[in-house]
């Protein structure tokens, strides 16, 4: 969920807590912790750094939280601990991995407690959202709108979500990712072979001495109400894939994700304070975190897979011929 579309405008994610202090004139340093647990799959890392003054370049390497225990507890009905799965300090200095594989449970509550060596106990809790399923896709293979206005069919992902247990609409994100082979592409490769690979919305903002195509790989939306897509007699859900999501020709995966609260707070309060508003009218990030900083969230998702076709592929031509495509 990196990237703002105007998917209605991801992933996740991906990550998309920058890591500042949320109260950036704080002078105290705090311990941010980020973490995403996805419904139905193993627990995922955990990294903990301290918060950079308001002036200074913020790297999760120097800033890193070493000798740190970490925990994440699943709770029970009556918010007790069922299981306690303690964490262990990774290669990547700051990240903690679970110690055994633990699969995380939809609509279950799980804490994250984090004990730092000079005694500061930071917590947090989320209750995962209920499962959702890809049902089926439509579109899978598809032409890219040529310059003539063409209207080629999009692709669509149909879920069946399972009542939420928020006390809300289901929310969600959506984030494209392509699937080309970037390891065969240069990082920042000509205008020339950057335009056999980039829809025109990107190309046209691509510059090769200061861009990477590795930051348009991955790109989400805002926060989308349920609402914004089609309910059908069946209860499923349908989803169309704008155009303005598809940054690549090629192979793309799309995700439909639902939010839980605390992703829900953050991802929305973040998005406010990237409006143009004036001094003392920008609202603070609303985070979940006792004695700390940063986002500890959860989620459910479902995929497809697309594959967006160049408009102007000639006769003849292989996809692949053109294309990078995994093997």
């Amino acid at each position: 969920m990196r990237r703002l579309l105007l998917l209605a405008a991801v992933g996740l994610a991906s990550s998309f807590l920058v890591g500042c202090d949320t109260n950036a004139l704080e002078t105290e340093s705090q311990v941010v912790v980020e973490a995403y647990l996805k419904a139905g799959a193993e627990l995922d890392s955990v990294r903990v750094t301290r918060t950079a003054r308001a002036d200074a370049e913020y790297t999760p390497k120097q800033t890193a939280v070493q000798g740190a225990e970490v925990r994440v507890q699943r709770l029970n009905d009556e918010k007790g601990v069922a299981e306690s799965i303690p964490y262990v300090e990774t290669d990547s200095v700051g990240v903690y991995a679970p110690e055994a594989p633990a699969t995380v449970e939809p609509r279950t509550s799980y804490r994250l407690r984090v004990n730092t060596p000079e005694g500061t106990v930071v917590t947090a809790t989320t209750t995962v959202p209920a499962p959702v399923e890809a049902v089926r896709t439509e579109n899978d293979t598809t032409t890219y709108p040529d310059e003539e206005g063409s209207d080629p069919p999009q692709f669509e992902l149909t879920i069946r979500p399972e009542p939420s247990t928020l006390e809300r609409q289901n929310v969600y994100v959506l984030t494209s990712r392509s699937l080309l082979d970037f390891q065969s592409i240069p990082p920042s490769p000509p205008d020339s072979i950057a335009g056999r690979l980039l829809t025109p919305f990107y190309l046209e903002r691509y510059d090769a001495d200061s861009d990477t195509l590795a930051s348009s790989r991955v790109n989400s939306s805002g926060l989308l109400n349920e609402a914004n897509f089609t309910r059908n007699d069946d209860g499923t859900v349908s989803i169309t894939l704008p155009w303005l999501a598809v940054a690549f020709y090629g192979p793309n995966q799309v995700r439909a994700s639902v939010v839980d609260n605390n992703l829900y707070d953050f991802l929305r309060t973040q998005s406010a304070q990237q409006r143009s508003l004036a001094p003392g009218e920008i609202p603070n990030i609303e985070e979940e975190i006792e004695n700390g900083t940063g986002v500890f969230g959860s989620y459910a998702e479902a995929s497809g897979n697309t594959f967006i076709r160049p408009p102007d592929l000639p006769p003849g031509v292989e996809i692949g011929d053109v294309l990078p495509l995994r093997r």
